[in-house]
């Protein structure tokens, strides 16, 4: 894979680096991504569990990545809400998320998301709509 957030080099933007994003797998033709995040002891609560808030962050930048990459960087979404069922706690170290879009209309995008730990078991999902719009 090349260096950027794509296989189209687009760059990573600093709440990617954030969360220790790092492209699996895409397959744009299907609208799905595959990321892994990298959450460290700096996200965690008094629980010593990742915050909810970065849970949903992870959950959100692996559903826009999904319709980015559909769309070759042509497209970018914007969250206009999101559900999030957080499912089990999450640990500092390597979640899998994988997204993908659901719905792809002209102004509008459905987009689902789930997160596992390194064993398969789901940690969070969420679904989003999204409006389209182009990248600056």
């Amino acid at each position: 894979m090349p260096e950027g957030f794509f296989k189209s080099g687009m760059p990573r933007p600093p709440c990617a680096e954030t969360l220790g994003w790092e492209l699996i797998d895409q397959w744009p033709e299907e609208g799905r991504i595959e990321i892994a995040f990298h959450p460290n002891d700096a996200m965690l609560n008094p629980r010593g569990t990742v915050q909810g808030g970065f849970v949903a962050a992870m959950l959100d930048d692996v559903m826009g990545p999904a319709l980015v990459a559909m769309t070759n960087g042509a497209e970018v979404p914007v969250t206009m809400d999101m559900n999030v069922s957080f499912v089990a706690p999450v640990m500092p170290g390597r979640v899998i998320g994988k997204g993908r879009v659901i719905s792809k209309g002209r102004t509008t995008a459905f987009l689902e998301g789930e997160l596992f730990d390194e064993d398969g078991v789901l940690l969070a999902r969420a679904t989003s709509t999204a409006r389209i719009v182009a990248p600056r």
